[in-house]
């Protein structure tokens, strides 16, 4: 490996996207990946993987091993356990974290409504009838007691096990919408007019969730977006050019 290897958690389009600019501005770069298909999109970039969800012992050995200088959390912003073993680890090695961060929804409306939690989004959406749900597959289950009392429309990456899981918990497949991708705000409006969406349940994934939540706002659908749990990043940067001044900056190349 590499003197100066910085090791990135993958895990959305948008981390991806970094690892491979990162790369080809001559950065030496391991980033995980959690399926095939991961491991196989970093592979055509020509960029080292690692597969499996790892936990804190596993992380410790390979940045051991590989002489790790850097770690970069690029991981979804929910996901908590992983953004807390990052931490611990980065503070373990001695070694600077830096948190590659969506920001949070900049809009803001009446129609809004920020939930704790699940179950907090799950009574505040049982005010309406048509429910879109796009929080992804993840605790799917929390929010049961809409999938049987009301009209849930899911909105998924078109993976099998997902599609099975749903069926399984009780959504019609005819209110399953599988898709993968970035959606702008004129497909997103398109799909509620469509299914006649009041409720929209969405996370607060910055700005990729901004073009549903404008589209939702437009045709005076409730919004509801689950919080994030609030993590003290010490180095963050929002964009490609902000990471790479903060690698520059720490002398890693």
């Amino acid at each position: 490996m590499a003197v100066n290897m910085i090791m990135l958690f993958d895990g959305t389009s948008d981390s991806r996207k970094l690892a491979m600019e990162l790369s080809s501005s001559g950065f030496d770069i391991l980033a995980t990946a959690t399926t095939d298909d991961g491991v196989l999109k970093l592979h055509e970039a020509g960029i080292s993987s690692v597969m499996g969800k790892l936990d804190y012992s596993s992380i410790i050995e390979i940045c051991r091993k590989g002489s790790i200088k850097a770690l970069i959390d690029g991981s979804h912003p929910y996901a908590d356990s992983l953004h807390e073993t990052c931490m611990r680890a980065a503070a373990s090695l001695g070694i600077p974290l830096i948190r590659y961060d969506r920001g949070s929804i900049k809009i803001r409306d009446r129609k809004i409504f920020y939930a704790d939690n699940y179950e907090s989004a799950e009574e505040r959406a049982m005010k309406g009838n048509n429910i879109f749900i796009t929080t992804g597959i993840k605790h799917i289950e929390k929010l049961k007691g809409i999938i049987d009392s009301r009209n849930a429309y899911v909105r998924i990456i078109p993976d099998p096990e997902n599609i099975a899981l749903l069926i399984k918990l009780g959504v019609r497949k005819d209110h399953i919408i599988a898709m993968e991708g970035n959606f702008d705000e004129n497909l997103n409006r398109a799909l509620m007019k469509y299914y006649r969406i009041d409720t929209l349940i969405t996370k607060d994934s910055g700005f990729n969730a901004e073009p549903k939540v404008n589209a939702a706002l437009s045709l005076g659908i409730n919004v509801i977006i689950i919080s994030r749990k609030t993590f003290n990043w010490k180095i963050v940067g929002e964009n490609f050019a902000e990471i790479k001044k903060i690698l520059n900056d720490m002398g890693i190349k």
